[in-house]
């Protein structure tokens, strides 16, 4: 039975994953149906299989000694670098009188020769593709293309720090683009032309009939990537600029644009078996038009006096105080009870880890539970249902358009601008008018 499992009656192999090259591989074993229940069938075909399971693993063992030359290749660039600025610190080669060299440039000159013996060394082992790449991150004409990722991802963008989940999104992406650039021989950021931007974006996304959000998403991940390099690192041109899919033709209706809840969908919704946590963050969605990570982040001193204050929010606009509803007095004062000042509305989800979002887990089991009572809404070739929990803010907004309240109240309430610079710089909305707009809100 080595390197077989029996599940569900029918024969596995398993392969374990060398512990060096899990991360790369994403698992720590591989599995493979031998789709039999029979033992000698099973036998039979274990050979073939093994063998289809370690053409898995050779990548990720190629990579593995790829990474090692490049991390080699780098600390080799560190020391030149330092030597460059009159920093012998680290660099130690002794002259023909067998005592160290302590000038920058002569020291230089010699590691220059060490380097050059590996590259033959790696070019005898690995060819010459390998040799030049080792010789141009050691000298600093070659840059390894994610050196730069975890310094991008740490800066952020224009808004400042990245939440948790869009940080491994970028990382996702421009990690997929680096994975298909190796298999094209491309590993560096000098070797990333315009055609190697518009051949990856014609093989792997139209190619492969990537829906044109997602295409979008992962070259604007990679452009972003490339501006912060252009301005940090002093890349010249940002390859992916003009490389952007069509969106999806929408002159035959309005196909996954998101919408709000319908009515009878509210009803559902609320009448269904939703746990206490969901019950009440789906009410004070609904009747305050706020995100839900905005609700997410307000602790018991955010929701004092009958308003709910939000000091951190995805925009600046988003920092504002909106009133509590009448319908939400009790159960704002029941989360409440007994807790310190600092303590979140919404305990259950325990303390933000890493910049990440509070309310995630719970917005998954929202969408479990939305189509548990049949509210959804996915049309064929459709990546996502047209409602999700931001419908309820979409709905709140409604209803309030609906009953009359002028556009730039609903907008100082759920913390839009306007667009307006009357409206976003100069008006001043008024408790009584953000009360009202509030008020004019009702459950079905």
């Amino acid at each position: 039975m080595r390197n077989l499992e029996i599940r569900y009656r029918t024969y596995f192999v398993v392969l374990s994953v060398p512990r060096p090259l899990r991360a790369k591989v994403g698992k720590a074993k591989l599995l493979k149906s031998l789709q039999t229940d029979d033992y000698r069938v099973a036998r039979a075909r274990l050979h073939g299989a093994l063998a289809d399971l370690q053409r898995r693993i050779d990548p990720a063992r190629v990579m593995d000694t790829a990474g090692k030359r490049e991390a080699a290749a780098l600390a080799w660039r560190g020391t030149l670098a330092r030597l460059d600025g009159g920093d012998v610190t680290g660099a130690y080669v002794t002259g023909p009188d067998g005592k160290p060299i302590t000038d920058a440039r002569q020291l230089r000159s010699e590691l220059a020769i060490i380097i050059d013996e590996h590259a033959q060394d790696i070019e005898a082992g690995h060819g010459a593709d390998a040799a030049e790449l080792f010789s141009g991150i050691a000298y600093g004409t070659a840059t390894p293309l994610l050196l730069h990722v975890d310094d991008w991802l740490k800066e952020g963008g224009i808004k400042g720090p990245l939440n948790g989940r869009t940080t491994d999104q970028y990382r996702a992406d421009v990690g997929r683009f680096a994975t298909w650039a190796a298999t094209i021989g491309v590993s560096t950021i000098e070797g990333v032309t315009e055609a190697v931007a518009g051949r990856y974006v014609t093989a792997e996304l139209v190619g492969k009939q990537v829906h044109p959000g997602t295409g979008n998403r992962r070259i604007s991940a990679c452009s972003a990537y490339w501006r912060w390099i252009r301005k940090r690192a002093g890349v010249k041109a940002n390859p992916w600029a003009g490389q952007s899919l069509a969106k999806a033709n929408g002159r035959h209706g309005d196909g996954d644009k998101k919408r709000p809840f319908a009515n009878n969908e509210v009803s559902a919704l609320l009448a269904g078996k939703a746990d206490a946590e969901l019950a009440d963050a789906m009410r004070i969605a609904a009747l305050s038009g706020m995100r839900l990570e905005e609700i997410y982040r307000l602790t018991t001193a955010d929701c004092a006096d009958g308003w709910f204050r939000l000091r951190v929010a995805k925009t600046s606009a988003g920092v504002r105080r909106v009133p509590v509803h009448a319908a939400l007095t009790a159960i704002v004062a029941r989360r409440c009870k007994d807790k310190a000042a600092d303590a979140f509305l919404f305990s259950e989800a325990g303390a933000p880890k890493d910049n990440r979002e509070r309310s995630a887990a719970v917005s998954k089991r929202f969408g479990r539970y939305r189509q548990s009572v049949h509210v959804h809404d996915r049309g064929d070739g459709v990546r996502h249902s047209r409602v999700d929990f931001h419908s309820w803010r979409r709905w709140f907004i409604t209803q309030a358009r609906n009953a009359g309240i002028d556009r730039a109240v609903v907008a100082a309430v759920v913390g839009h601008e306007t667009g307006n610079i009357t409206d976003d710089v100069y008006a001043r909305v008024s408790d009584d008018a953000r009360i009202a707009c509030v008020a004019s809100v009702r459950l079905p």
